[in-house]
């Protein structure tokens, strides 16, 4: 009887350990095979993201990004089992850089939450630094709007940058607190002067800074005509300083122009009625800076990868090759299941 029963647990010890280690080796399977898959599907997107970077470098006119490139054949592109998703993101007021003037002298104040201001902004600036996060506005802007309206991906146009964002820039840049405070110096004496800095007066004008700062601050146009909210459009249109006559008229033709077809500095100079060195050309130009490209997996599908990147083009300093680099790239899987 007693061996009987050291038989039977015997038996049921060797049950209990084969059982664990079956479920031990089937986890071990089911891991590996989701780390075969992530790997497949990593390799599927990168192969949709050199796609996306051949078309944006085959547009034939780079010095105008519009609707019809051949980068925007792609939006909303279903590859397999991966739709893409495209977007410009620099064609927005930049919270990091934006001038307190611009909420002052136009409407675009009421895109502040209630009770806060622009000198509240400029102050927050001061004491927290610079936000690339989504929720790093969160207290002076509704969701909606900064998702609409505002994008931390910018350069910093010397022309257009709040002088004390510009010293905080320039120290992170230099890793020096005097070329900072000499930076918004710099930008003061503009001011002061009322002097516009054009792109070929800048190198002269950074001095011995001028390696370190650009291409980070630089005389390009800030928003590409093409793709600005038409909120931002009409509200730039009218700030005093710019005395664009009858704006709003001015506003809508432009709207429905670039409904039709991209358009050009030369097209924008004509219905604005104003010269091509014009202040109004540091906020609105033809080209779109930064980029965010979006390929996402089906989970219907069984496929929960996705890959974000978000890319910008470096602005032109020597010649006119135009430059795009990866400066930021996100991977996502759905979480492994307990087992």
């Amino acid at each position: 009887m007693k061996a009987c029963t050291m038989f039977f647990c015997t038996l049921f010890l060797i049950s209990a350990i084969t059982l664990g280690a079956c479920g031990f080796i089937a986890s071990l399977i089911k891991i590996e095979g989701q780390a075969r898959q992530e790997n497949k599907q990593a390799t599927e997107t990168m192969a949709i993201l050199d796609s996306l970077m051949d078309a944006l470098q085959s547009d034939t006119s780079p010095e105008e990004n519009g609707p019809d490139d051949p980068i925007w054949s792609w939006d909303g592109k279903t590859i397999g089992n991966y739709t893409v998703s495209i977007r410009t993101l620099s064609d927005r007021l930049n919270p990091n850089f934006v001038r307190k003037n611009i909420f002052d002298k136009t409407r675009l104040s009421v895109l502040f939450r209630p009770g806060k201001t622009p000198d509240e902004l400029q102050q927050y600036r001061e004491d927290h630094g610079f936000s690339l996060k989504k929720g790093g506005y969160k207290d002076f802007f509704e969701d909606n709007f900064y998702e609409q309206y505002f994008s931390p991906y910018g350069w910093a146009n010397i022309n257009l940058t709040d002088e004390f964002a510009a010293r905080q820039l320039g120290t992170l840049l230099t890793g020096s607190a005097i070329k900072g405070e000499a930076l918004r110096g710099k930008i003061e004496t503009l001011l002061i002067s009322q002097s516009i800095m054009s792109r070929e007066g800048l190198r002269t004008f950074l001095g011995s800074s001028w390696e370190e700062l650009y291409p980070f601050v630089n005389a390009e146009p800030l928003m590409n005509i093409n793709f600005i909210e038409p909120l931002l459009l009409r509200e730039i249109l009218s700030y005093p300083d710019y005395r664009i006559a009858h704006y709003e008229t001015r506003c809508e033709e432009i709207l429905y122009r670039r409904s039709r077809e991209t358009l050009g500095q030369e097209d924008v100079s004509v219905i604005l009625g104003i010269g091509k060195t014009h202040a109004l050309f540091y906020y609105l130009g033809c080209i779109s800076w930064f980029w965010e490209f979006r390929i996402y997996g089906n989970p219907s599908a069984g496929n929960n990868h996705s890959r974000t990147v978000i890319l910008c083009r470096i602005p032109p300093s020597t010649d006119d090759k135009v430059d795009y680099k990866i400066i930021e790239e996100r991977l996502e899987y759905a979480p492994i299941a307990n087992f």
